[in-house]
């Protein structure tokens, strides 16, 4: 049975709890369906169950001309400004994605409707499922040209872009976690992706180096160890691109992670691309976990969380100490002892390698 919610103006089938899909108000069957019957007849009505009939083909160019033709009619048809918002998403191109007029419908859909606050939630459910749908062909298309030069920042500039559409239906529904958590997930995709696909190029062109060098010509080896190297540095220079630009998702990525835990306190999310902090929560309840379960082992607290966040041990030594001693848990004392037992450590296990090498040789 179909019904149009009275409170956002959802068309949609009866739930069995009666409850809108959308905005979640209790839904009047009798009321509801008077109000789809009202709003499918007339001319607006026929115009829009057109543009409903294209949207239900796919065909998101004549659905926009029906839309555009109801506004004509009526300028203050919020079904009709959701709609065009959709479908000027769904319509635009890999080069040229259309938020910033998407989101100016989408605010005129609120502007116009009886109950903004449930028409502002419908607004944010339409969004999270267009951003969903419509990514996968960013990441396509950077698949598509990912060895050429500014395909990275291409597809950062692209997502950033299609990101502020997600950020605006966070803001509209700010209690629903389902909108931070797509946020999250799409800015946690556009890190790794190309970080996979850069680590596979230099892994590639490494083993290309290594078969090269059973060749019985040492003119084909000394070949294929340059050209591997030339690859190996090509392969490296694309992984600092991507890790100087992915600094732009990563703190757009924040702003999710902080949604998130501001609904689930108990979250265990985490900045994605090594990004951590001193001052990231996630990070300083994962020192002082680590820390309290290795016994206050400042080693074994550092090797942890290089492993949990990614980053490099440096950062990770330095970011674990600062925590460790904004919390009280240890002293300058303290980290300049362990520094000293673990130097002690290492030397003895230099000494003990050597040690074994001479006696290796000594045998033979």
């Amino acid at each position: 049975m179909q019904i149009k919610c009275t409170s956002c103006g959802a068309t949609q089938e009866l739930a069995a709890n009666h409850q809108c899909g959308y905005c979640g108000s209790a839904i009047e069957q009798e009321k509801a369906q008077e109000n789809y019957n009202t709003s499918t007849t007339g001319e607006v009505g026929n115009l829009m169950m057109m543009a409903e009939t294209a949207v239900d083909a796919t065909n998101w160019e004549e659905a926009l001309q029906y839309y555009n033709k109801a506004l004509e009619k009526d300028i203050a048809n919020s079904d009709a400004w959701l709609g065009k918002g959709i479908a000027m998403v769904y319509t635009s191109k890999i080069g040229d994605i259309k938020t910033k007029e998407a989101i100016a419908y989408w605010k005129n859909a609120i502007k116009h409707s009886e109950n903004t606050d449930a028409m502002g939630k419908r607004v944010a459910k339409e969004i999270n499922t267009v951003i969903n749908a419509f990514y996968p062909a960013i990441e396509n298309h950077y698949i598509e040209f990912s060895g050429l030069d500014n395909s990275f920042q291409e597809l950062v500039s692209r997502f950033a872009t299609l990101e502020s559409a997600q950020d605006f239906a966070s803001k509209l529904d700010d209690q629903n976690i389902a909108y931070f958590k797509t946020g999250y997930e799409l800015c946690k995709r556009v890190v790794y992706l190309p970080k996979r696909y850069a680590n596979a190029a230099s892994s590639s062109a490494l083993a290309e180096g290594i078969a090269g060098q059973f060749s019985s010509n040492e003119y084909s080896r000394k070949h294929a160890a340059n050209k591997a190297s030339d690859k190996i540095r090509k392969a490296n220079n694309r992984k600092q691109e991507i890790e100087n630009a992915s600094k732009i998702i990563i703190n757009l990525e924040l702003k999710y992670i902080n949604g998130i835990r501001k609904i689930d306190p108990d979250s265990t999310i985490k900045p994605s691309g090594g990004k951590a902090s001193e001052t990231d929560e996630y990070a300083i309840d994962f020192v002082k976990k680590m820390f309290q379960e290795n016994n206050n082992s400042l080693n074994s607290t550092e090797l942890a969380f290089k492993k949990e966040f990614g980053i490099e041990m440096n950062n990770a030594n330095k970011i674990v100490r600062k925590i460790l001693l904004n919390e009280g848990l240890i002293t300058e004392e303290q980290i300049k002892k362990a520094d000293k037992n673990s130097a002690i450590f290492g030397g003895i296990v230099v000494v003990i390698l050597v040690v074994l090498i001479i006696f290796i040789l000594l045998d033979k």
